[in-house]
């Protein structure tokens, strides 16, 4: 017959006990930091033998490798040496935290379009991106916390057409910030707190054949902004939205010679001056939605005819399109 037996344990023999149990549970905790710290240690950024990586690829060429789950981080993790060139890697957000770009990320792998968006990233490191700037094409650095950009750290990225900075923190554009971005076509800077009066205009001057900018959601209407006549001479799209600007002047649109799109939208602008657009040959859509401008005076789009302009009874605010 089976019997159930309950052991009652005196004060004297628990007290017996608490050595044993002490150090049962730091045996436990030190084999379990020894497991966590290994795992951490091991991590990697590579299309081989890295569980955290998933790869669509062939033997000529991956096509996509997003990688997830690497938990909290100083900084990137390391990789490997792959000789087929990577179209797209996506270090995901949600499940990896990092803080820093180091010295040389990801060396030893070629990559063509690169996501780290939304990782929380703080700084970035002068040579970060020296060990895969001969590829890249496209990288997307939106949606962290970056409050400063070293002046030079996209110096070896000659081929890069895409940089993606919204919504980050960025409060200064010192001269030299984008030297070596020769190649650049489309940039954002919209959700960041740059003003006008900490952004060195000269700093435009990198950018030979931008034709996109995205400044939405920053505070430029603070002083002069100032776009120089000379920066963009390729430029056909520039947005404004949202930036407290209080008037259209000379100094953000004159020396834009091929603008196409002007968007500034939700401003304070209260007037437009005559022949405003004199400067922009080809201008072919403003759009001034929810500014102050209640009546247009003068001739702000002398030389221009255009097909469209609504205007709300209250307050004339709408788009534009030339023709």
């Amino acid at each position: 017959m089976n019997q159930t037996v309950f052991v009652f344990c005196g004060r004297s023999q628990f007290a017996a006990m608490r050595p044993v149990m002490r150090t049962h549970l730091l045996l436990t905790w030190l084999l379990w930091l020894q497991v966590c710290c290994r795992d951490v240690s091991s991590q990697t950024v590579c299309p081989r033998n890295e569980p955290r990586c998933v790869v669509n690829a062939d033997s000529t060429m991956i096509f996509q490798m997003r990688c997830s789950g690497y938990g909290t981080l100083a900084q990137l993790p390391p990789a490997c040496a792959e000789p087929r060139t990577i179209s797209t890697l996506v270090v995901s957000r949600g499940t990896t935290t990092v803080d820093k770009l180091q010295h040389r990320i990801l060396e030893g792998l070629r990559v063509r379009h690169l996501e780290l968006a939304g990782l929380g990233i703080r700084s970035i490191n002068l040579t970060a991106f020296e060990a895969v700037s001969s590829n890249l094409q496209d990288l997307q650095l939106h949606d962290n916390r970056l409050e400063t950009l070293p002046l030079g750290v996209f110096r070896t990225m000659r081929h890069l057409v895409r940089l993606q900075l919204h919504n980050n923190r960025l409060s200064h554009l010192g001269d030299g910030v984008f030297s070596g971005l020769t190649s650049l076509v489309y940039l954002t800077l919209n959700g960041n707190r740059l003003t006008a009066s900490t952004v060195d205009p000269d700093t435009w001057f990198s950018l030979p054949k931008l034709v996109t900018l995205v400044l939405d959601d920053n505070n430029l209407g603070d002083g002069a902004l100032r776009l120089p006549n000379g920066a963009f001479e390729s430029l056909e799209e520039l947005r404004l939205d949202r930036n407290r600007l209080g008037a259209v002047n000379d100094d953000i649109i004159s020396g834009l010679p091929n603008l196409r799109r002007l968007y500034l939208r939700s401003n304070e602008i209260d007037s437009l001056p005559n022949n405003a657009f004199r400067s922009n040959a080809r201008l072919e859509l403003v759009d001034l939605s929810a500014n102050n401008i209640s009546q247009l005076t003068g001739t702000p789009f002398a030389g221009k005819s255009y097909s469209q302009l609504t205007k709300p009874t209250t307050e004339l605010q709408g788009i534009c399109h030339m023709s």
